[in-house]
């Protein structure tokens, strides 16, 4: 990854305007690179609205990824999909984070809550999106903008910022470490200096 000059600050675009997603992209990419400037890029996912399974919302989160940082002409794409998945048996709830630094990919997922039945049949029987299912759940609204799933779950003690958050921490090991994935030339500078 071609690192920008220190005394600039690095631009980092999100593959989205959900302001949860945004949100979380800043949170935790800010305390790396307390000088960056973020943007925020319409993408395409090329997904379907809820990935049923880790691997769409993989596809979706790397197209994110790419798409911002080309679009918006940034050091780096931040690719974020949420979905369900099926683990060991059990719907649950999914979330992806893809970076992308124009050579390679750093990949972080999780935020696995099992769903209730209601949602499950919702989801699987009527085709709804989670969010809407648990706006349906919960009597909410634009829920997948909020707390999210996880937040509803959990009764606030988690939030889906929050498990967006770590999965964006989780994609930045690669690049952390860079030296122990094999990608010595990845390796992310220092932080950035004052802010």
């Amino acid at each position: 990854m071609q690192q920008p000059e220190r005394a600039t600050a690095m631009l980092i675009a999100v593959g989205s305007h959900n302001p949860i997603k945004t949100a979380a992209a800043r949170a935790t990419l800010i305390r790396l690179y307390p000088r960056a400037r973020f943007l925020e890029v319409d993408t395409e996912p090329g997904v379907s609205a809820c990935p049923r399974s880790d691997e769409e919302a993989i596809a979706g989160a790397k197209t994110r990824a790419r798409q911002a940082r080309e679009r918006g002409r940034a050091d780096l794409g931040v690719g974020l999909e949420g979905g369900t998945a099926t683990i060991d048996g059990a719907h649950m709830t999914a979330g992806w984070c893809a970076l992308f630094d124009g050579e390679r990919f750093h990949l972080g997922g999780g935020g696995h809550i099992v769903l209730p039945p209601a949602v499950d049949r919702m989801i699987d029987g009527e085709g709804a999106e989670l969010g809407t299912a648990m706006d349906r759940l919960s009597g909410g609204s634009n829920t997948k903008q909020k707390n999210g799933a996880i937040g509803i779950l959990t009764a606030g003690l988690s939030s889906r910022q929050r498990a967006y958050e770590d999965i964006i921490a989780y994609a930045l090991a690669s690049l952390i470490s860079a030296e122990w994935y094999g990608n010595p030339g990845a390796a992310a500078p220092p932080a950035e200096e004052g802010g």
